[in-house]
């Protein structure tokens, strides 16, 4: 984002439980910023942070369970994301 890009987060399997209300609060990551902080300073900036369905509904997760800025997002979405994007990273 600093650097001008567009930038999404899909997160799926247990990735979604990060943004469940609270979960970031009690995540350590050493030598960086609090990581409920980045989460709230990517969707501030205009980064989009979305959910998938099928593994939010897995866990019981609503969208109401989760932290400002998440959203609940089918995998059309992510790969409509990938189809369009100049480059993609996924760890």
């Amino acid at each position: 984002m600093t650097a001008g890009m567009n930038v999404s987060i899909f997160l799926i399997s247990s990735g979604v439980d990060i943004v469940r209300r609270g979960a970031a609060d009690l995540t350590q990551v050493k030598a960086i910023d609090p990581l409920s902080e980045m989460l709230r300073e990517l969707t501030s900036r205009g980064g989009n942070l979305r959910v998938c369905t099928v593994c939010a509904k897995n866990r019981g997760y609503t969208q109401e369970d989760l932290i400002d800025g998440a959203v609940i997002a089918g995998a059309n979405m992510m790969h409509e994301l990938v189809k369009n994007a100049a480059a993609t990273l996924s760890f």
